[in-house]
């Protein structure tokens, strides 16, 4: 009886045959808010600290390579009465993060600035365990796409792909489908398409930045704001410290 729980996506494959062997390159344009847990914030802090940042981002992809980054046609004008502390500004600033991977190699490619210094930060792509469901669609921007959710013991991801454009991408970190990702929903995150453009793309590699493997960044980075939690007693809001090389 299981097979009929699949019935729904192989029918949705073989209407698309066609359309996904067209498919093989182009740029998805995306709205990103990303939320701000201000939970375990000093309480003077907090209130200068907005409860989600938007932003406007794009992925790049062709059959093996793919980059997600800041869309440079959309300026997002800076708010004058914004009294976010600026090292939290500095801290959220996940937008300007380029997420690059290869599935040749399955390499993963992070470029992030953290306390005003510039990182490269290599891992492989993670092969995240999906659990498809197949009775539940949306359209998204003319795309019938398919709900898969990921979940463990930190992580409650919802993201919808579609299998019309046949590619094991999506927005930041998010992938490992049979199609691309058009959306992402957590408690953290949502991301959702907002253009579909059908053409050629030129790749280009990140290489700038401070090399770094993941665990070693994952320990500075814990290090560095083990170190910021005890100057908030200490210091006013907005004061930072730089990470210097």
């Amino acid at each position: 009886m299981k097979i009929f729980k699949f019935i729904p996506f192989i029918i949705l494959l073989l209407i698309h045959t066609e359309a996904l062997a067209q498919t093989s390159s182009g740029k998805i344009k995306f709205k990103q808010t990303n939320y701000i847990d201000t939970e375990k914030m000093p309480a003077n802090v907090a209130a200068n600290v907005p409860k989600y940042v938007e932003s406007f981002m794009i992925l790049a992809f062709n059959k093996n390579e793919s980059i997600y980054q800041i869309d440079p046609d959309k300026k997002v004008e800076e708010n004058p009465n914004d009294n976010t502390p600026r090292m939290f500004k500095r801290m959220m600033d996940r937008a300007n993060t380029v997420y690059y991977k290869d599935l040749t190699t399955k390499l993963l490619l992070e470029q992030s600035k953290f306390f005003g210094k510039e990182f490269l930060i290599s891992d492989s792509i993670s092969r995240y365990k999906w659990k498809v469901s197949a009775g539940e669609q949306k359209n998204i921007l003319g795309y019938t796409c398919m709900k898969a959710m990921y979940k463990d013991s930190t992580t409650n991801w919802v993201v919808f792909f579609t299998p019309q454009i046949p590619i094991s991408f999506g927005p930041e970190k998010y992938g490992n489908l049979p199609g691309l990702i058009l959306e992402v929903q957590s408690a953290q995150i949502h991301i959702i398409a907002t253009e579909v453009l059908k053409e050629d793309v030129t790749i280009i590699v990140p290489s700038k930045g401070d090399k770094k493997t993941r665990k070693e960044f994952d320990k500075l980075r814990e290090e560095k704001m083990k170190e910021q939690r005890e100057m908030w007693g200490n210091q006013r809001p907005g004061s930072e410290r730089m990470i210097r090389n």
